[in-house]
Formats: structure tokens, C-alpha cells, sequence
């Protein structure tokens, strides 16, 4: 419940952290079995590029962008397989972003996530990076709301759940769409510089950091 006598030392009252890039480390996983999946079917695409374009989308927005660019039309099974083998590889390789954990201890006010990944796919991710105890239940799905990221009804839905106003919300994205999902929400939005360029985060609305570290400093101030 929003109470801002109890946080008024604050400069913010919820972060809503996005999961992928942001906790964990998944988005070059997706990434590359995205593109393997494109190379079977004949498909050889620049793999960076590629990771740049899409961090941030959903797997069925990333597919009907590739489809047009292609000009391809994917076999029924895509999503599946890609389901399928995102999990196995994320239970081999993903790990948690550095400093997440360290960062997520200094914050005193209500934390939820924010993402358009599934909820069975969040799980997993919290699972596997010991992060669930943190967030297992105010996770916000953007396959769960009227639309996903860029538009802000995850981030609305989040805000409205913890009945915080936007205006004393703030975001922790990685990604153009969820930088601009936050911006259309009226929230404030930090944006990890990671595999998304500092200044194309900042000309989308976000402010932009390096790693985690500097993130945790910046949220003291």
C-alpha cells in the first residue's frame, strides 16, 4: 500500500526491474538460439545486429518483424523449438548480472518485476540466479496485460497493484521497447547500457548506466 510517510527519505516509493539483461544475463542466450533456429531455415542473419534490434521484444514480436524482413514465413513450430531449447541452454548458462544481487540489497522501498517474458520463463530465471525469494510474487508479465512492451500497461499494472502513482515509480530497463514502455507510463526510467548503446537509451528517454555499481550509487543520491 502506498504510504509515503513511511518513505520519505525516498526520491522513489517501487523499482520495477525488467528480468532479461537487466537480473540475468539471458538476453545473448536468446539471442543465439534465435539465430540458430534462422540459420536452419537458410537464414544467415548478423547475430549482433540482431541482439541490438531485439533486446527487450517478445519472441512473436521479434518473429513478425523477422518475417517481414525476410520475407519468410516461419514453420508453426518456431516459437516451441525456441521455447524449448531457450530453456535448456538457460539452465546451463544463465547467470545473474553482476552487482544485481548487491543492489537489489541497498534498496528499502517495494521491488517488482516488469518484463515481457512469460511467467514461467521469469521463474526459471529468478530460480536459477537465486532471486526468486525477491520477487516470486510481484512479477508483472507483459503477455499478461493488454500489451506487451513498448506499450506501458505493464508498467501501469505494476504501479496500480502497489497503488504507487508513476510519477514516484522508477524503471530499470536494458532495451528500447521497455525504456519507451516506461517513458509512455509517466515513469522515470534507468536504462544498463549493456548490449543497447548509452545514447541510444538516453535519445529514447532513458537515463543511462554502465553496470550495476554505478546503477546503486546513482539510486543513493
Amino acid at each position: 500500500m502506498y504510504n509515503p510517510a513511511s518513505m520519505k527519505n525516498s526520491n522513489f516509493d517501487l523499482v520495477i526491474f525488467d528480468c532479461d539483461g537487466v537480473l540475468v544475463n539471458s538476453e545473448p542466450l536468446a539471442n543465439q538460439v534465435y539465430v540458430g533456429i534462422l540459420e536452419e531455415h537458410g537464414h544467415q542473419v548478423n547475430s549482433e545486429e540482431y541482439l541490438r534490434e531485439f533486446s527487450g521484444a517478445a519472441i512473436i514480436q521479434r518473429l513478425e518483424v523477422t518475417s517481414q524482413k525476410l520475407n519468410w514465413t516461419p514453420p508453426s513450430n518456431f516459437v516451441s523449438v525456441f521455447n524449448e531449447r531457450l530453456a535448456v541452454l538457460t539452465k546451463q548458462q544463465l547467470r545473474p548480472v553482476p552487482g544485481i544481487h548487491e543492489l537489489i540489497e541497498s534498496i528499502n522501498v517495494p521491488i517488482c518485476i516488469g518484463s515481457n517474458g512469460t511467467r514461467k520463463e521469469i521463474l526459471l530465471r529468478l530460480q536459477i540466479a537465486q532471486l526468486t525469494e525477491k520477487f516470486e510474487n510481484a512479477i508483472f508479465s507483459g503477455l499478461e496485460v493488454t500489451h506487451p512492451k513498448p506499450a506501458p500497461d505493464v508498467f501501469l499494472a505494476a504501479a496500480q497493484s502497489f497503488n504507487v502513482p508513476p510519477s514516484r515509480c522508477i524503471v530499470i530497463e536494458d532495451s528500447i521497447p521497455g525504456v519507451t514502455a516506461a517513458v509512455r507510463a509517466g515513469i522515470k526510467v534507468y536504462g544498463h547500457a549493456a548490449f543497447t548503446p548509452a545514447e541510444a537509451l538516453q535519445a529514447a528517454g532513458a537515463i543511462p548506466f554502465a553496470n550495476m555499481l554505478e546503477l546503486k550509487s546513482m539510486l543513493a543520491q
